[in-house]
């Protein structure tokens, strides 16, 4: 869930917004069918489809993965020239992870504040396993700092991994920007911009090869740097001379990964990547049907606020499945109906926190806000409990 953007309504990065789109509603769903009860019972009216979006809709989470490291490479090789000696001075490398930082954890700490409450609200009338513990002093601390997963805490929302994840892939990637620059002073006959795309290919071969392959190494980066690095050297082929030496490159990585250890995910990153290193540019000239014209807003608008949508989801989806539970509804259609009020509604708080606290500037100021919001009603839940 990247929250860099490119023009694509109508452009030439559409494709990006149908990923992001598409992987984040198929989130949703299939965070729905872990933590939700009503989907048990739904799952009388499609049990072969249902089952398919439990066992796997979690797949989706590499679309973000791949979008992510394109919109980071693209980031990156727009504003360092081919020749260019040195990173420039308006490149510093801890204002673009300061920056990173304060994108992520404003909605973050908005979403967990809101997500901590409904919790609380919920719990005394809907014993599900998917509620998470109390918050207590320690665990707020490690979610301020998105390390609950490398301290082993309980997070306190679904899907928020991701969140730490996103920035530590960024992280990886601005350092092998000040790796390549350092090689640059070392050697000027260097060239700044291979020396990073090498760094790029060098980290994601490994990842591919050896990090991904081992369970245990899930909560960091490295495990998934295979399919964000595809992501960023699929820009870079696009913006290169020679597209097909680049793009079999892409195709020897996955060959490559695959031939080690098949991996669906994998599999799916690396289509993906392809696909955004081959995609033709848009005709322009072209003018298309007006329903066309409507699918890329709204696609486009999903994709705006997938982020948001992300962070949302799982506490209306906790509140709706509370009433549904405490009604004692049995019938598979009404609980597919609680299914997609659940899903109605996600969406609107999706819009919400983006309007209101995604879109707007991402400062210091509002970081602490949200960050005091957060804590104090983690303090709220553990005073009244």
């Amino acid at each position: 869930m990247s929250q860099d953007s490119a023009p694509s309504a109508g452009g030439r990065w559409f494709i990006l917004d149908v990923f992001k789109a598409i992987g984040c509603l198929v989130i949703v769903w299939h965070h729905l069918s872990v933590y939700s009860p009503m989907f048990e019972r739904a799952m009388l009216l499609a049990p072969v489809q249902l089952a398919a979006l439990y066992n796997h809709g979690q797949l989706a989470v590499q679309a973000f993965l791949v979008v992510g490291g394109f919109l980071t490479a693209s980031q990156f090789l727009r504003v360092l020239p081919a020749n260019v000696q040195g990173l420039p001075a308006h490149f510093s490398l801890l204002r673009l992870l300061w920056k990173r930082l304060l994108r992520l954890v404003i909605p973050l700490m908005a979403a967990l504040a809101l997500t901590v409450c409904v919790t609380a609200l919920v719990r005394p009338w809907y014993p599900h396993s998917s509620l998470s513990g109390l918050p207590t002093l320690w665990g707020m601390v490690v979610h301020l700092l998105m390390l609950q997963d490398l301290a082993g805490v309980q997070a306190l929302s679904a899907g928020i991994w991701y969140v730490a994840i996103d920035f530590q892939l960024y992280a990886l990637a601005l350092l092998t920007v000040w790796v390549a620059a350092k090689m640059q002073a070392w050697q000027p006959r260097v060239k700044l911009r291979g020396a990073m795309v090498l760094l790029w290919l060098f980290l994601t071969a490994l990842s591919l090869g050896w990090w991904n392959r081992h369970s245990n190494m899930d909560v960091q980066g490295l495990y998934f740097f295979g399919s964000y690095g595809l992501g960023m050297l699929a820009y870079r082929v696009r913006l290169s001379r020679v597209t097909v030496k680049g793009w079999v490159i892409i195709f020897i990585l996955g060959l490559m990964a695959l031939w080690l250890e098949p991996r669906l995910r994998i599999g799916l990153a690396w289509g993906m990547a392809l696909i955004l290193a081959i995609w033709p540019e848009p005709d322009k000239t072209v003018t298309e049907r007006s329903w066309i014209l409507s699918l890329r807003r709204a696609l486009s608008t999903i994709a705006l606020r997938s982020y948001s949508l992300f962070l949302t989801h799982f506490a209306i989806s906790l509140m709706v499945s509370a009433v549904w539970f405490h009604a004692g509804w049995q019938d598979p259609w009404i609980n597919l109906l609680g299914l997609l009020l659940a899903f109605a509604l996600s969406l609107m708080a999706g819009y919400g926190m983006y309007r209101w606290v995604e879109s707007r500037p991402a400062t210091w100021q509002h970081l602490l806000v949200w960050q005091m919001v957060f804590v104090l009603s983690g303090l709220a839940v553990m005073a009244l409990t």
